[in-house]
């Protein structure tokens, strides 16, 4: 619904969004330049109108509020609903590991596409795709309430051995649902692109762990299945651990035995340890042989998720 009287649209901000309105309110519907969509105006989609709240950011490795000027936080004007509106961006760039070249490309359409595939499964980012007057598909979504996977590992500050026995199976029992979920997505022939532990995000009313941001086009759809061994080893190391990490800190791992090589280490981030049984005794041989198949040592890699979901179901007691 599209609201003409500046009176009425001044009236709905207000209402929906707790900002004052000072002066005219500028209506836009062309969005192909994304840093000219700014906060305080009005987004009109197909016959509907967003208020832009501003830019959204993420923090990554440590730096906090890095502003995403083609993602938008907004307010739909009908009912107030929250949303986040990603317009579109081009970007890409390749990486080499091993003998693979993998070209990353940001596909609009791309996201879409997996958006109708997973509509009404809540362990996925829920929207839909508007198209402005220039025919860019905007993609209209659900604003999550809560914080990401990467963010909620914070709240272990226990020891690795208590965290491992009284946190982390409840934990895997959801984060094993998260990759389920995507290997009904491969199935289907559809990939992620981009599996972060930050694109986990832990719904604070619901508990549901979601998967967001399907943008990135990958040349090698495998990537997912190589990928989700980042945020198997985050999840079970109570959070990272670099090779560095552990030369310069040998106290805090007690049971390592001897120098860790470099076949310790994960295939795709060849600073971070994948052998977490060499850190960790505890860690039955079962779980270390799991994440050992993510490691630069490894000639038993996964083929699929739907192995890793059998594996993995098999050592945590969930039934298969």
């Amino acid at each position: 619904m599209t609201f003409d009287n500046p009176a009425e649209i001044k009236d709905r901000i207000e209402r929906f969004s707790n900002r004052r309105v000072r002066g005219p309110v500028e209506v836009l519907e062309d969005a192909s330049n994304y840093m000219a969509i700014p906060g305080g105006c009005v987004l009109r989609l197909e016959g509907n109108d967003y208020f832009i709240l501003g830019n959204a950011s993420e923090g990554r490795f440590g730096i906090d509020d890095q502003p995403k000027f083609w993602v938008k936080y907004a307010v739909k004007l009908e009912d107030g609903a929250e949303k986040i509106i990603k317009l579109v961006f081009h970007e890409q760039f390749s990486t080499t590991v091993g003998d693979f070249t993998l070209r990353f490309r940001r596909n609009p359409d791309k996201e879409s596409d997996f958006m109708d595939l997973v509509r009404g499964d809540p362990r996925f980012m829920q929207g839909v795709t508007r198209r402005d007057v220039s025919g860019d598909p905007i993609r209209v979504i659900d604003r999550i309430r809560g914080r990401s996977l990467f963010k909620h590992m914070e709240k272990y500050t226990m020891g690795h051995e208590q965290y491992f026995h009284e946190e982390l199976p409840g934990l895997m029992k959801k984060v094993v649902d998260c990759v389920e979920a995507l290997a009904g997505v491969h199935r289907r022939g559809h990939h992620h692109g981009d599996i972060r532990n930050d694109h986990i995000l832990i719904d604070r009313d619901t508990g549901v762990f979601t998967w967001i941001d399907f943008d990135y086009h990958v040349n090698f759809a495998d990537f997912d299945v190589w990928s989700m061994g980042n945020v198997l080893v985050y999840v079970v190391g109570q959070g990272h651990h670099t090779v560095h990490e552990v030369r310069r800190e040998p106290d805090r791992f007690p049971g390592l035995e001897g120098p860790l090589a470099k076949e310790d280490a994960m295939l795709l981030f060849p600073h971070r340890v994948a052998n977490l049984g060499r850190l960790y005794p505890w860690i039955p041989p079962e779980l270390s042989h799991i994440l050992l198949r993510f490691s630069a040592g490894s000639d038993d890699f996964y083929d699929d998720l739907d192995q890793q979901v059998r594996d993995l179901k098999k050592v945590f007691g969930l039934q298969a």
